[in-house]
């Protein structure tokens, strides 16, 4: 051993890079928030299980206080075949539904709704995200593409 330290995958690097981007884009220019207030929270499930989401705010003007968590994933799909695809996808919604199965409990005492949303960097094919949209709206949870945001603040 030479005692270099490993570099983390570039990959896994670039992924990070998005996650900081895109929480500070969503909650600094979006909302007018401090980072530090909205990103990477931690949801306990039943049994003791931790899971991060990057993304969780409570909105709390009346007369509706929503809850919005916000999975950040730095996937690209077109370099995935149509299986490899649904797969992946699938595991980001049981994800979801994780943190779901927690912040939906608070619904009527802590907050009247949670609006959940997985955020990719850029808008595959139409056909890729018909797929992706079938298997995640009739569940509740939104699909965004970072590339089809507006992040100015000043925008409509």
């Amino acid at each position: 051993m030479t005692g270099e330290r490993s570099r983390e995958p570039t990959v896994l690097a670039a992924g990070k890079r998005f996650h900081r981007e895109v929480q500070a884009a969503y909650v600094a220019e979006l909302l007018g928030m401090q980072l530090s207030d909205a990103a990477e929270r931690t949801i306990v499930r039943p049994g003791g299980k931790r899971q991060r989401a990057d993304i969780l705010l409570l909105v709390t003007d009346e007369p509706e206080r929503m809850q919005f968590v916000v999975e950040i994933k730095s996937t690209i799909w077109q370099a995935r075949t149509a299986a490899k695809q649904r797969a992946l996808f699938l595991s980001h919604l049981r994800q979801m539904h994780g943190y779901l199965d927690v912040l939906l409990d608070n619904i009527g005492r802590d907050v009247d709704s949670v609006v959940p949303a997985l955020l990719y960097p850029r808008r595959p094919s139409d056909m890729t995200v018909e797929q992706l949209e079938a298997i995640a709206l009739p569940k509740g949870i939104m699909v965004v593409f970072y590339d089809d945001m507006d992040w100015r603040p000043d925008a409509p």
